[in-house]
């Protein structure tokens, strides 16, 4: 158990330090302590020089910490969170301050300039999300209760999750490296528990960070530099229990099982146009003959719920924000630029064997212009999953009274957790989804980037 310092003491401290430099050491907040210690390993003094660490080294926040080719340090932070940083690794702990009685003080920042870390949120995480961040020379990563790992290097970060959740986002001008907490871009994504042995990753010079599938995953974090025994086990996800919430910042809506979100308004809708597949320059030829979109079908009580991401809420329709669709019991695991894609959580039993063909249920889809969204009407909508070879195909049409109608197609795999992964699409197309369990109803949200700044997209749940 750690001592616990008054506030007199520090503010005298700090008054000491405004007078004497050399006495500001004692000033900085004590972090935690080295637990383990095996190799080459070091902490960076003031000096600017290497110092050995020992076990039971008291860390402050602004020390730096690096580990030669056999070296690993493990720390135990004041809160209780445990770090881990691997070899060849130089972590910076910017900022460590824990506050026990008042959360809203709580402060956690580091900087993993390069190589292989390892963080399991404490006391101070768990209590103020908000206030959490790591930083590599590319990412900022943001959390709900946590047990991540990320690799770091100039140009790659990768990241896989252990429990909870992460949220990755490119550093540019609206994902500051100086701010606390997720950044909430359109170019940040999600990635839970869900998919444990997937990782994301981010290269320098990309938009967003990609997802790597487990059965691709050859460059995990945890395959780069394996963790020493000496480290906790990775312990089952505990976020799908009531009370567990991302930030709040990730605002997103929820969508009532029984709306069907296939119908916009009268004056949005445009008569649909068959897909001139011939076509390269992201539209279809508005001159086909026009096709009568499919009547609703019988809505089976969802298994997958979507809503927007803050910015794309509109005003006094706070309710439809993320906690409404954050309920006990489901997991974000996919979005894109507007939407972020829940399911019911636990395990999902996918059926080895069949061929099924699937329904629209529920949609919303749009056209976003300079991030302005046009209501659009999804035509001739078309999923066929594979289960025995475990694949998907998937084609629709998007009509919009902006644009010509534009085709979105894509064909990938099904993974033995559930997601549809697409591999073959569309030009400019990402489009990823989920199975429940038993393969009885699909989801996926899709995004086609067109001309300029326009682009089509949306979320989508099927039946059969």
């Amino acid at each position: 158990m750690q001592p616990v310092v008054s506030t007199g003491w520090k503010k005298w401290a700090t008054l000491v330090c405004m007078t004497v430099s050399s006495a500001c050491a004692f000033a900085a907040d004590m972090a935690g302590s080295v637990s383990f210690v095996i190799g080459d390993a070091n902490v960076i003094g003031e000096d600017g020089k290497p110092h050995a660490v020992a076990r039971g080294k008291n860390i402050n926040a602004g020390q730096i910490l690096e580990t030669g080719a056999t070296g690993h340090i493990h720390l135990r932070m004041v809160d209780g969170a445990f770090v881990s940083i691997r070899p060849q690794s130089r972590l910076r702990i910017e900022d460590y301050h824990y506050d026990s009685a008042n959360a809203e003080n709580n402060r956690i920042k580091f900087v993993l300039e390069k190589g292989v870390a390892r963080s399991i949120t404490g006391r101070a995480g768990e209590a103020s999300k908000q206030n959490y961040r790591l930083n590599t020379p590319l990412a900022a990563i943001g959390i709900r209760g946590t047990d991540f790992v990320v690799q770091a290097t100039a140009d790659i970060t990768r990241v896989t999750v252990q429990s909870g959740a992460v949220v990755m986002s490119p550093l540019a001008a609206d994902c500051l490296a100086s701010a606390l907490g997720p950044c909430k871009s359109a170019s940040s994504r999600v990635l839970t528990a869900a998919m444990r042995d997937a990782y994301l990753e981010l290269r320098n010079r990309n938009e967003a960070p990609l997802l790597v599938p487990a059965e691709k995953a050859l460059e995990s974090p945890n395959v780069i530099a394996p963790p020493r025994p000496e480290e906790p086990r990775a312990t089952a996800d505990k976020q799908t229990k009531a009370g567990a919430n991302m930030d709040s910042r990730e605002a997103i809506r929820e969508v009532a099982a029984d709306t069907i979100k296939n119908r916009v308004d009268a004056d949005a809708a445009i008569p649909a146009a068959s897909p001139n597949t011939n076509n390269n320059n992201n539209n279809n030829n508005p001159t086909t003959p026009a096709v009568e979109p499919p009547p609703p079908v019988a809505i089976a009580p969802a298994k997958f719920w979507w809503g927007r991401w803050k910015p794309f809420v509109e005003p006094g329709k706070e309710s439809a924000g993320f906690d409404a669709a954050n309920l006990p019991g489901r997991e974000s695991v996919f979005g894109n630029s507007v939407f972020s894609l829940f399911r019911e959580s636990g395990t999902v039993v996918v059926p080895n064997s069949g061929v099924g063909k699937f329904q629209l249920a529920d949609s919303e889809a749009y056209m976003m212009t300079d991030r302005k969204l046009t209501a659009a009407q999804i035509t001739s909508p078309s999923l066929t999953i594979d289960f025995g070879n475990r694949r998907f195909d998937t084609s629709l049409t998007i009509n919009s009274a902006d644009s010509a109608p534009v085709l979105v197609q894509s064909s990938g795999t099904v993974t033995h957790q559930g997601l549809l992964l697409g591999g073959t699409n569309t030009p400019n197309t990402k489009l990823n989804g989920l199975l429940s369990s038993g393969g009885d109803q699909a989801a996926y949200v899709f995004e086609r980037g067109l001309s300029g700044s326009q682009s089509v997209l949306g979320v989508t749940r099927w039946t059969r």
